[in-house]
């Protein structure tokens, strides 16, 4: 072998050349710097994991809140003596919207956000029952409500695991459940033979309901003291929907709920509604 051939040889290894291969030191280099890349990739990844938590959140409050208008706009046309649409049909309807629920829990950042969806929907699980004679149903809500107490009380659990609750005196104030005296309307002895004044009785009902509905949402996403909320309002409809002979509304949630205020009975108070 000449001097020539084993300097040329000697060249090749120095730069770690392979046989056919045409990369150079330079090229290993410019391989090395995707690292940078993989950096700000992540970055990118994590904001967008929180936007596809706000989105499925919100979407899934308005699905939830279109599926109640659907059901309230049959409300609205149903005689007093129709029986398609009961406080049951609430509950029922209610069921559809667990997936997103669990799906918010499985994501990073989203317990919460599962948490007050859930919230969400156990105030969606029933309606008034005075809207029409016959809108308190026949037994068929103790099934979902059981269904969705389980998801509920998963959920408790693990938020209490993760962020106990700041004890707060008094909760900000939400509107009261809706009575007769507050429609504004004459109340007549036969009225559910009158179709114009149940129309106009059941639409200010349900417009109530809507507002409660968003003050009690706002309530949840703004209030530090996550148990007293969830308990106050879980305890207010149970107490409602058992004057009207519903039962099995969200116990096992309200005991355990209860346990964590450490109290037997009581929840924190609510300001004087305005």
């Amino acid at each position: 072998m000449s001097a020539e051939t084993a300097a040329t040889k000697r060249q090749y290894a120095a730069v770690d050349i392979g046989p056919g291969d045409g990369s150079s030191a330079s090229d290993g280099a410019s391989r090395a710097a995707p690292k940078q890349k993989t950096t700000a990739a992540t970055k990118k990844a994590t904001a967008k994991k929180a936007h596809t938590v706000d989105k499925l959140y919100n979407d899934s409050i308005k699905k939830n809140e279109a599926a109640i208008k659907t059901l309230d706009g049959r409300v609205l046309k149903m005689g007093p003596d129709s029986r398609a649409i009961t406080t049951d049909s609430y509950a029922k309807m209610s069921l559809g919207h667990l997936k997103p629920v669990k799906e918010l829990d499985e994501m990073d950042g989203g317990l919460v956000p599962a948490f007050n969806l859930m919230l969400y929907v156990a105030d969606a699980s029933h309606t008034d029952c005075d809207a029409t004679p016959k809108m308190s149903g026949y037994g068929d809500s103790g099934a979902p409500f059981g269904l969705l107490d389980m998801q509920l009380l998963d959920l408790i659990e693990k938020r209490h695991a993760q962020s106990p609750a700041t004890r707060q005196d008094q909760l900000p104030s939400v509107l009261e459940q809706w009575r007769r005296p507050d429609s504004g309307v004459l109340v007549l002895e036969y009225e559910w033979l009158i179709e114009q004044h149940d129309t106009e009785r059941k639409r200010q009902k349900l417009g109530r309901e809507q507002d409660r509905r968003e003050k009690r949402h706002e309530r949840r996403v703004t209030v530090d003291d996550w148990v007293a909320v969830a308990l106050q309002e879980l305890e207010e409809e149970r107490d409602y929907l058992e004057e009207n002979g519903i039962t099995k509304y969200f116990p096992k949630s309200i005991e355990r709920l209860t346990e964590l205020m450490g109290s037997g009975n009581s929840t924190a108070s609510a300001a004087p509604a305005e």
